[in-house]
């Protein structure tokens, strides 16, 4: 029983560990698809808090095993400080299963898509919608084999 029991805790850590990479890479090209893009693409920085304020949170059955780094852009610690805390806000009301939380911490960050019509995080949003398929088939064959 004991082999039994260390072969499925180890299977269940490598389901894990495979299931969290899939998801921080996916967290990332969120990040990068709303962050790196040019004024024209998405908005003139004044502050660097708004681009600061994008990151995200992985959490694990209600438990956070990954957040990302918040980088400040410009002068923006501001933005920082208030993505990371948006964020574990989120993060407070996932249960069972795994979530990958993107924010846009800056309370002004839905204006700025709806009245300027600039991207913030739709783009990164409708990106990641796409390409989850995709990354999830990969995990499935990567975890069959």
């Amino acid at each position: 029983m004991d082999e039994i029991d260390a072969f499925l805790n180890a299977d269940a850590k490598k389901v894990e560990t495979e299931t969290v990479r899939m998801l921080a890479r996916l967290g990332e090209e969120s990040v990068n698809e709303a962050r790196d893009r040019t004024p024209e693409q998405s908005w003139i920085d004044q502050t660097g808090n708004l681009r600061s304020s994008i990151g995200y949170e992985i959490m694990a059955n209600g438990k956070s095993v990954l957040i990302s780094a918040f980088p400040v852009v410009k002068n923006g610690q501001e933005g920082s400080t208030t993505g990371k805390s948006a964020v574990r806000e989120l993060s407070k009301r996932n249960g069972t299963g795994y979530s990958l939380i993107i924010v846009a911490g800056m309370k002004y960050a839905p204006l700025v898509e709806a009245r300027e019509n600039k991207c913030v995080l739709a783009s990164a949003e409708l990106m990641a919608r796409k390409k989850l398929p995709e990354y999830i088939l990969g995990l499935t064959n990567k975890l069959s084999r």
